[in-house]
C-alpha cells in the first residue's frame, strides 16, 4: 500500500472497486492463518468465474476479510479490488468479524487454536459480562420484581447476542468460552493446544524445522500428541522432534518406543528427580488464574478428549464412521446444526458435505466441522447404536430424552448411565410390544 495516501475511504454498505495498492492486511491474520496458504484454486476460480465476493475493509483500508481474495488479485495483476468498507466501533468487534468470516476456509487445528487464542480476551470479557449480569440479577431478585428490559452492561458487544450452548457452570471457565466460539470442543481441548503452540512457538526462535514438526503433530495427530509432548523436558522433546523430521518415526507413540530401544546419545535425563525440568508444563490453572476444566466437577473436560479423536479427509470408505461435531461460534439462526456441537454422531453418507446421523435426524456437516473418533472400541459402538437407535423413537419420554443426550456428549458411560438406558430401551420396546398387540 501506498503510505503517502492517508485518505479514508467512504464507509456504506455498497460495493466499491479499490486499487489493490490501498489495501493492506490485517496486522492479526498471518499470525493467525500464516501466510503459506496457496491461492493456486483462488486463482484458477476467478480466471474461470471472472467474479470474486466483495473484501470487507476498513476505512483506512486494511482487509478483514478476503486476504486470499487480495493475494489471488495481486498474482492475477488486477488493479482494483470490489470491497464493502465498514466501521468496527471497537477492536473486539473488527477482531470478531476477522475470525467469523474465515468460518468457510478449511481450518487446521492450529489455526483454530490461534483463533481462540486471539478472541480470548472477547471470552474473557464475555465471562465477566456474564458474572456480573447473575450477580446483578441476584441482588435485584432479592429486593424487588424487575422489568425484563433493562439494560445490558454489553450491548454493543459483537457475541453478547449470541447462544454459546454452555450451562451456567461452563460459562464461568473464559476457556470453555473460547472453545466454543472457535469449535474446539471443551475448555480443556484449548488450553491443551494453547500450551502446545505456545511451546511450539518458543522452540521456533532456536529451531524452526522441529517447530513445524511441532505443529503438523497437532494438525495431523491431535492436540493431545502436541501436549504431551509440551509436558516432556526440553532434551526429550527435541529427542521425539528429530525423531519424526528424519522420517524414523511417523506418529509420537513411535517416536517414543524408538528412544526406547535406540536412546540417542546426545540425550541426558532432566536433573529434576521428576524428570521434568523448568520448562515442564503446568497444567492446572488457566491462562486467568482459573481453576482448569480439569478439575471442574460437571464440566466438559470429562467428555470427549483429544486423544480419542483425529482430524481427516473423509472418503465414501468413512460411510460408517464415528464423529464428534466441533462447529465454530456463530449465530444459531444461520448455523443450526451448532446445536449439535460435543454431541458425536455416525457418517451415512461422504459428498459435497458429510451426511451425518444424529439419531433424531440426518445433519450435513462440512469435514472441518467434525473430528473422528480414532478405534473405537466394540463397547463404544455397540452402545452408541443403542443410543442413536432410542433418539430417533419420538415417543421417548423427556427424562429419558436428557439420558441419551448425555451419553451422546461422552465415550465413556458409568453402571449407573447403562443402568438408565437399559431402562430407557425397554420402556420403548414395551410400548411397541403393546402397540403391535393392539
Amino acid at each position: 500500500m501506498n503510505e503517502n495516501n492517508t485518505t479514508l475511504l467512504a464507509c456504506g454498505n455498497e460495493i466499491q472497486h479499490i486499487e489493490l495498492d490501498r489495501l493492506k492486511q490485517h496486522p492479526r491474520n498471518e499470525e493467525v492463518y500464516g501466510s503459506c496458504e496457496s491461492i493456486t484454486d483462488l486463482v484458477e476460480s476467478i480466471k474461470l468465474k471472472g467474479y470474486i465476493q466483495p473484501l470487507i475493509v476498513k476505512a483506512d483500508g486494511t482487509i478483514i476479510s478476503g486476504h486470499r481474495r487480495w493475494r489471488a488479485l495481486t498474482a492475477l495483476e488486477r488493479k482494483e479490488a470490489p470491497v464493502i468498507v465498514r466501521h468496527f466501533e471497537t477492536e473486539e468487534d473488527e477482531l470478531f468479524v476477522l475470525i467469523a468470516e474465515n468460518r468457510h476456509r478449511h481450518q487446521t487445528e492450529v489455526q483454530r487454536i490461534r483463533e481462540g487464542m486471539t478472541v480470548e480476551p472477547i471470552a474473557r470479557k464475555l465471562r465477566n459480562s456474564h458474572a456480573t449480569q447473575k450477580a446483578s440479577c441476584a441482588t435485584e431478585d432479592s429486593r424487588k420484581p424487575q422489568s425484563d428490559d433493562r439494560e445490558e452492561p454489553m450491548e454493543n458487544f459483537p457475541l453478547d447476542s449470541l447462544n454459546l450452548g454452555l450451562t451456567e457452570k461452563e460459562m464461568e471457565l473464559t476457556e470453555n468460552i473460547v472453545a466454543a466460539i472457535v469449535g474446539l470442543g471443551c475448555g480443556r481441548n484449548y488450553r491443551k493446544g494453547r500450551t502446545a503452540v505456545l511451546a511450539a512457538d518458543d522452540l521456533k526462535k532456536d529451531c524452526p524445522k522441529l517447530a513445524r514438526v511441532w505443529l503438523d503433530i497437532i494438525n495431523d495427530q491431535s492436540i493431545d500428541a502436541g501436549y504431551q509432548i509440551a509436558k516432556m523436558p526440553e532434551n526429550k522433546q527435541r529427542d521425539i522432534l528429530e525423531a519424526i523430521a528424519s522420517g524414523a518415526a511417523n506418529t509420537l507413540k513411535q517416536a517414543k518406543a524408538l528412544i526406547k530401544t535406540n536412546p540417542p546419545s546426545s540425550s541426558s535425563e532432566a536433573v529434576s528427580g521428576n524428570g521434568n525440568d523448568g520448562n515442564a508444563v503446568r497444567d492446572n490453572v488457566d491462562g486467568d488464574g482459573e481453576p482448569s476444566p480439569d478439575t471442574e466437577n460437571g464440566s466438559t473436560a470429562d467428555v470427549l478428549t483429544e486423544d480419542q479423536t483425529s482430524k481427516k479427509h473423509f472418503t465414501p470408505e468413512s460411510v460408517g464412521s464415528w464423529v464428534i461435531v466441533k462447529i465454530p461460534l456463530f449465530a444459531l439462526d444461520q448455523t443450526p446444526e451448532r446445536k449439535w456441537n460435543g454431541f458425536w454422531g455416525r457418517i451415512t453418507e461422504v459428498g459435497i458435505t458429510l451426511k451425518v446421523d444424529m439419531g433424531t435426524e440426518i445433519v450435513p456437516l462440512l469435514e472441518s466441522d467434525v473430528v473422528e473418533i480414532s478405534d473405537p472400541t466394540p463397547t463404544f459402538c455397540e452402545i452408541a447404536e443403542r443410543v442413536l437407535r432410542l433418539q430417533s423413537f419420538e415417543t421417548v419420554h423427556e427424562f429419558g430424552k436428557v439420558i441419551l443426550n448425555r451419553m451422546q456428549q461422552t465415550s465413556c458411560w458409568d453402571t449407573a448411565a447403562l443402568t438408565y438406558l437399559d431402562a430407557v430401551e425397554q420402556i420403548e420396546l414395551a410400548r411397541r410390544a403393546i402397540e403391535q398387540a393392539l
